[in-house]
C-alpha cells in the first residue's frame, strides 16, 4: 500500500504544500498567539517529518516567542497572507501544515493545547485530551 499524499493549498492557490504519509503530530492549540495568527478560536496543525513535505509558491516567515519561552515560526504566502506552514522549536525535525487540506477525512488532533485558554464554548472532541498549558 503506497503512502498517502495529501495537498495543502492557500486562498489564491499560489502556495501548494505537498505531505507524504502519515502525519507524525496532529493537534488544536488555543493559545492567543494561536488564536491571532489564524483569525479563529484555534489552530489545527499536523506536523509531518521535514523529508515528507514538499512547497511550492513563495512564502514569507515570522517567528515569535510564545508563552512556553519558545521559539514559532509561522510561514505565510504573500499574495493572500494566509498561514500554510508552521515550524516549533519544540519539533525541529517537523514541519506543520496548517488547517489548509480541505479534507474531512483528517485525522483529528491528538491533543488540543492551551486548553484554559479556548473560547467558553469551545470543547473537545471526544478522544481528545485538554492540555492547559504547554
Amino acid at each position: 500500500m503506497s503512502e498517502p499524499i495529501r495537498v495543502a493549498s492557500c486562498a489564491c492557490g499560489a502556495v501548494r504544500v505537498t505531505t507524504r504519509g502519515k502525519p507524525a503530530v496532529v493537534n488544536a492549540c488555543a493559545c492567543l498567539d494561536c488564536q491571532k495568527r489564524s483569525g479563529s478560536a484555534f489552530s489545527y496543525t499536523a506536523f509531518f517529518p521535514n523529508e515528507a513535505v514538499r512547497i511550492k509558491g513563495e512564502t514569507r516567515a515570522f517567528r515569535t516567542i510564545r508563552e512556553a519561552r519558545r521559539w514559532h515560526d509561522a510561514s505565510f504566502c504573500v499574495e493572500c497572507g494566509v498561514s500554510i506552514l508552521s515550524q516549533l522549536e519544540v519539533f525541529p525535525h517537523l514541519t506543520g501544515a496548517v488547517g489548509c487540506f480541505g479534507d474531512p477525512e483528517f485525522d483529528a488532533p491528538g491533543g488540543f493545547y492551551w486548553a484554559k485558554r479556548r473560547h467558553r464554548w469551545l470543547g473537545a472532541p471526544a478522544g481528545v485530551s485538554l492540555v492547559d498549558e504547554q
